[in-house]
């Protein structure tokens, strides 16, 4: 169910107002985390021009059809958007992270790094999900390397609370490099994860024989250690016991329960502008932002990968009718997030969110009044790693790629295409991690200094 505007409004709002007074509570007493990361997946391919790409209204010329007529009134008009000092046209649907909060507080907006006329130099779904999965191209529609999540979860260094450093939620993860501590852990739906952090109903013995079972476990040894010189699978399986351990004598899984009538659980749905009937929509995309708001907020996870939003395959009367709707519903769900993680990172210096898709849709309407695949994609980063601004544009006629200049970001035959690569090898540098994986030079002069 979608937002009314009023609604979502004054539920931003209140977010922005929660977000300058409350800070983010964290288990086990750890410390803020050092970096924290988001990648946020739109299912199907988006629409730039409906997105962070558009043109003015009715613009039309023999390469690209707006397709204003066919759009519900509200979204027919672009925003003019400031970012970095460079005016923008966005669609409508990115309204909500345009919105500045209560008391001053900074618009989402303040923190972009907007990357567009990026070449996916693919329209197929496979080869393009696996390619904003790893950053790297695929072979074929087989993934390259590591999940780019997994990369991010391994900066800085393991504490106490970081339970689950690495969660990828509706989408696969891949590790082929870095130790199995950051293997991802992988959900199909969002509420699963409450599976990890608590014991099943009824499933609690007696105290006292849940004492002799903990003895037990803990007593037991293998041969296979002494085989190892550094340190031992027992030390590593002691250490993931006590803290399993201690997530469920905490009841850590009633933080992350939406649905429950609890004050943890109104306070959520609070922060998020969930009703009770939205929390009981498991692929809703404020439940997926506030599962991982939660897992990053409370210290459990780094990172966190996840299928924002689905349905974004719209190649007849659907696109009129669903896509901008679906993109403001994530970019509200996106905007919520952003001011849960600016509770205790107000100018997100320690907080990366990307968003993107696996490719953008074409510039004409087509015969049945949708849209279909198109290459020239766009990818919104949000956090103070980067400097915050606008590299790369489109063709103004026909959402062609064109090369960019990449130190001012402007559009310049003389410059180089936008890939995936630059975008993933840039905030890896940025955050301190080796990106030699992706075999392109960062973009330095993007890196905050």
């Amino acid at each position: 169910m979608r937002m009314k505007r009023r609604s979502l409004f004054k539920g931003l709002a209140g977010v922005g107002a929660f977000a300058s007074v409350a800070p983010a509570m964290r288990l086990f007493a750890a410390p803020p985390a050092d970096f924290r990361f988001v990648s946020l997946y739109m299912s199907g391919g988006w629409d730039v021009l409906q997105g962070f790409d558009a043109r003015r209204a009715g613009y039309e010329t023999p390469g690209l059809n707006t397709g204003t007529a066919l759009l519900p009134a509200a979204y027919q008009n672009p925003l003019t958007v400031d970012v970095a000092g460079k005016s923008v046209l966005w669609g409508a649907s990115t309204r909500p992270l345009t919105l500045a909060g209560t008391g001053g507080a900074a618009s989402h907006k303040d923190f972009c790094t907007l990357f567009r006329s990026v070449n996916m130099n693919t329209v197929a779904h496979a080869a393009g999900r696996a390619y904003v999965n790893t950053f790297r191209s695929p072979i074929g529609v087989v993934p390259r390397g590591s999940s780019f999540g997994t990369m991010m979860s391994t900066v800085g260094p393991m504490d106490d609370g970081l339970v689950l450093p690495n969660v990828s939620i509706g989408m696969p993860t891949f590790n082929d490099f870095y130790p199995p501590e950051f293997t991802g852990v992988r959900t199909a739906l969002a509420p699963n994860i409450t599976d990890l952090l608590r014991a099943p109903s009824g499933s609690r013995l007696d105290d006292a024989t849940e004492a002799l079972l903990a003895a037990a476990q803990d007593e037991a040894g293998t041969c296979v250690g002494r085989a190892y010189r550094g340190r031992r699978p027992a030390d590593d399986l002691a250490e993931s016991r006590g803290r399993v351990r201690r997530l469920l004598d905490e009841n850590v899984g009633a933080l992350f329960d939406l649905r429950a009538d609890t004050p943890e659980g109104a306070e959520l749905r609070g922060r998020y502008g969930l009703s009770v009937a939205d929390a009981a929509n498991v692929r809703h995309p404020s439940v997926v932002a506030a599962i991982a708001g939660q897992l990053l907020s409370t210290g459990l996870s780094r990172s966190v990968s996840a299928t924002l939003q689905v349905g974004m395959d719209t190649h007849g009367t659907n696109w009129a009718a669903t896509q901008s709707q679906k993109q403001e519903e994530a970019f509200t769900a996106l905007a919520h997030l952003l001011w849960d993680l600016r509770r205790d990172d107000p100018n997100l210096e320690r907080t990366v969110v990307m968003i993107h898709s696996e490719f953008a849709r074409t510039p004409k309407i087509n015969g049945t009044s949708g849209r279909d695949h198109w290459f020239s994609n766009s990818v919104a980063v949000f956090g103070g790693v980067l400097r915050p601004g606008v590299l790369g544009a489109t063709v103004e006629e026909n959402l062609g790629l064109q090369k960019t200049d990449l130190v001012s970001g402007d559009p310049s035959p003389a410059g180089e295409m936008l890939k995936p690569e630059m975008i993933a090898a840039t905030v890896a540098t940025a955050v301190g991690i080796d990106a030699s994986a992706f075999r392109t030079a960062p973009l330095h002069d993007w890196i905050a200094s």
